[in-house]
């Protein structure tokens, strides 16, 4: 009997387990830790009846239960009943945290938060992810002894795999989950560490391009992920390992943004909104945002809101319920119907505002809504700042656009400008040094990348940054009081 600190060894029989780290482990069992996850699962289910605001819950989500899930992972062979099933649950759970519908594509729950998701990965593309980088770290450890024994492991189930003594380049092919000639052949391999690396090195070069890779010039291993948004890849190499995990996880997630982007429904929003971070500036905290405004703007990114043009099934009359209009869609209600048009300019002031309170003085005066004095122009833009020392003319006109895409931002930046291009003309054959800025927010909340009227006005870039996200809750809060109004008949905002 052997005793450890004064207690005595308990010895296990076949089938019998013991809890390391949360894996159960033992001889001739099932080593899916289904307690650990059904744990994680049940705080996750605690953390729904919490009085959390929504974005809290998936900030706490993000922050302390999936790295429990991850951690795992690591450590275990998961079989995918289980992984389904947590799954599942997590992806109920931040729909009704975002008040999505059914038919809401499900990309956006693993989509970063910078271009517009909740950043909760997949458990299948964490459980991949995870056997890939273990892999990776071990072949590549620091102790020579650790990563000799790793080698070994790896020769030897590779030799059974291919019937002979595998070269480097035989171990890179059979860990890419290659199945043609020698490695598809049955081998009789059995179920181990390396095999279930080859799985997911399969499963995931299916879906994003990666694949290990060996040189032959430096005699080291690496691992290869193309680039979703660029052109080219990237390779990781020993000495960048720690950026394995990390890099794949991006990939991935980009992957769900592309398939998310080229839906002709849900994505026509989502292709503009996952261009710049202060788009979604809310969603880690909520910040500038209502909780009617967060119950919206997620169900009307993705085209999900129940207007009449937006029923997809059966026959039923799409008239616009206001005005009578053919199609009552999400853009019309936003940026068409006239039934709207005061809440229009409110939203529209809103946004001049803020511009106007944080010009500096140096600029010189400033006119608002005002035709410009000594031209024969009716035109009058939103902004004028004139400095007669510098003589110098800055104009700037405020339009809230509909997300239809990148080509709706570009076509009302170019009419904005062809607009003031002859009152421009007039200004500089008098001397003075004209610049003409569009400034573009779109009505669910975009900030167009385009947009460098904050920079030409002398806003500080610390200001800037803030006035950014202002005016974006601006938008999204005013849209959603039109919505709201067009619904239910019922004014949303003071006349005054």
């Amino acid at each position: 009997m052997f005793s450890v600190q004064g207690q005595p060894m308990i010895p296990l029989e076949e089938g019998q387990f013991y809890q390391h780290l949360g894996t159960p482990t033992g001889v001739q069992i099932q080593g899916t830790p289904e307690d650990t996850i059904f744990g994680i699962l049940k705080d996750a289910e605690r953390l729904d009846d919490s009085l959390l605001a929504p974005w809290q819950k998936i900030d706490a989500l993000n922050t302390f239960l999936i790295p429990r899930i991850n951690f795992t992972l690591r450590g275990s062979a998961v079989t995918k009943v289980p992984l389904n099933k947590a799954d599942k649950t997590i992806r109920h759970l931040v729909q009704k945290w975002m008040y999505l519908p059914t038919r809401a594509a499900t990309d956006i729950i693993y989509i970063s938060n910078r271009q517009g998701g909740a950043n909760i990965p997949r458990m299948g593309d964490l459980c991949d992810v995870a056997s890939i980088t273990h892999a990776f770290r071990l072949l590549t450890c620091l102790d020579p002894r650790v990563r000799t024994v790793a080698e070994n492991a790896l020769r030897d189930t590779t030799r059974r795999r291919i019937g002979r003594a595998p070269t480097a380049q035989d171990l890179v092919t059979y860990l890419s989950g290659s199945l043609e000639g020698e490695f598809g052949r049955d081998g009789g391999d059995l179920s181990s560490f390396w095999s279930r690396a080859r799985n997911a090195s399969r499963r995931l070069g299916k879906r994003i391009g990666c694949r290990w890779v060996w040189s032959e010039e430096r005699r080291e291993l690496g691992i290869l992920i193309p680039r979703i948004a660029t052109e080219g890849h990237t390779i990781v190499t020993p000495s960048t390992r720690t950026l394995l995990e990390r890099l794949l996880k991006n990939t991935i997630r980009h992957q769900y943004a592309e398939a998310l982007r080229k839906k002709p429904d849900q994505g026509k929003v989502f292709d503009v909104t996952s261009c710049w971070g202060a788009c979604n500036h809310f969603l880690r905290a909520g910040n500038f945002t209502r909780f009617a405004d967060w119950r919206f703007i997620h169900r009307a990114c993705l085209n999900c809101v129940p207007l009449n043009g937006a029923v997809c099934h059966g026959i039923c009359d799409k008239r616009c319920r206001r005005c009578g209009y053919p199609l009552e869609t999400l853009p019309h209600v936003l940026c068409g119907c006239m039934v709207h048009s005061a809440a229009w300019q409110c939203r529209h002031n809103a946004i001049q505002d803020r511009l106007v309170k944080a010009l500096p003085p140096t600029l010189g005066s400033v006119t608002v809504d005002s035709s410009i004095p000594g031209t024969d122009s009716l035109l009058r833009p939103d902004i004028v700042m004139t400095n007669e020392w510098s003589k110098k003319v800055l104009i700037v006109d405020i339009t809230v656009p509909f997300e239809n895409r990148m080509v709706a931002f570009c076509d009302a930046q170019a009419k904005k400008l062809q607009k003031y291009a002859p009152l421009a003309d007039t200004l500089r054959s008098r001397g003075y040094l004209v610049e003409v800025h569009a400034l573009l927010v779109g009505a669910l909340g975009v900030w167009d990348p385009l947009n460098d009227v904050l920079e030409a006005c002398e806003v500080s870039r610390y200001y800037a940054r803030m006035m950014r996200r202002l005016m974006v809750s601006d938008a999204i809060r005013w849209s959603r009081d039109i919505y709201i109004e067009h619904i239910t008949g019922h004014r949303q905002y003071s006349d005054r």
